[in-house]
């Protein structure tokens, strides 16, 4: 009877150190990216019925038509720290632009309209007319292989604090082809914030 009482103590024991290890590691497991992006935005108590997330869940971008703000959150994914937001109202947001391997592939501005996107010409892509058009198979083969190295949002504010955000959009595998499903669904992604933002500057 006491041999038995010995093993039943020992493997509940056991069974305490355990849970308690687990409990730990949970504890200090960061919570995801999304959870905490989305914590940020929240903390501002507004709705924000339109959001958009980054490949890498580095930022989140929320937007208010109905109260006219702009919210961005940000975080270094895998790490422990909390993520942080800024909030902006639409009159302070100036226009916006997609940038590719440091090329402009379109660009939206309050102050002179301007807008070189190649969607009015029917490109599903948004990539420039030459890849489209390209009456070179090969042509266009060695396109959809190109390396990119770089896909970011830039929105330009009228603020001396932040005159210009730069959110990446570029997919976890770097670098991405233009072929990589990852990169087409991060550039679908990043289009659509686009045309957001081209939505406010043009109203």
């Amino acid at each position: 009877m006491l041999i038995f009482l010995m093993y039943m103590f020992a493997v509940l024991g056991v069974s305490l150190l355990l849970a308690a290890a687990v409990l730990k590691c949970r504890l200090s497991y960061p919570s995801s990216n999304l959870t905490r992006l989305a914590r940020a935005v929240g903390s501002f108590n507004l709705n924000f019925p339109r959001r958009f997330v980054t490949p890498d869940q580095s930022h989140i971008i929320a937007l208010d038509e109905a109260g006219r703000t702009l919210a961005i959150g940000s975080c270094n994914p895998g790490k422990a720290e909390h993520a942080t937001a800024q909030l902006y109202t639409f009159d302070t947001i100036l226009g916006s632009e997609i940038i590719e391997n440091a090329l402009t592939l379109t660009k939206v501005s309050k102050t002179c309209r301007i807008t070189s996107s190649a969607n009015k010409n029917g490109d599903r892509s948004g990539r420039p007319d030459t890849v489209i058009n390209s009456v070179h198979s090969t042509d266009a083969i060695q396109a959809d292989e190109e390396e990119v190295k770089e896909l970011t949002l830039k929105i330009y504010l009228s603020s001396a604090d932040t005159p210009v955000l730069s959110i990446p959009f570029l997919p976890g595998i770097a670098p991405a082809r233009k072929s990589d499903r990852e990169y087409t669904l991060a550039f679908s992604e990043v289009q659509h914030v686009h045309e957001a933002i081209r939505e406010i500057v043009s109203a």
